[in-house]
């Protein structure tokens, strides 16, 4: 997916030094940037909270995941180009 034309807007977290380490960490063991991270935590809960009773195993997660990316990345850049 290229993102290059999108336009980005910035958002501040107010969090402690050890939630701020524990995101970093987390973020770090997964080996993606803690933006990354928090998308994809975001990107699950709304797998969830549309099928609360359905447990995903990595494979079906990944799938919805990119799923979602991309339905997000379409949104994104039609939004940009009005």
């Amino acid at each position: 997916m290229k993102e290059e034309n999108i336009v980005r807007v910035r958002l501040s977290l107010d969090l402690s030094p050890e939630e701020h380490l524990y995101l970093k960490m987390s973020a770090a063991k997964r080996g993606v940037s803690m933006r990354e991270y928090i998308l994809e935590a975001v990107s699950y809960a709304e797998v969830r909270d549309k099928n609360p009773d359905r447990i995903l195993d990595d494979a079906t997660f990944d799938k919805e995941l990119e799923r979602i990316r991309k339905e997000k990345f379409n949104l994104a850049r039609n939004l940009s180009k009005r």
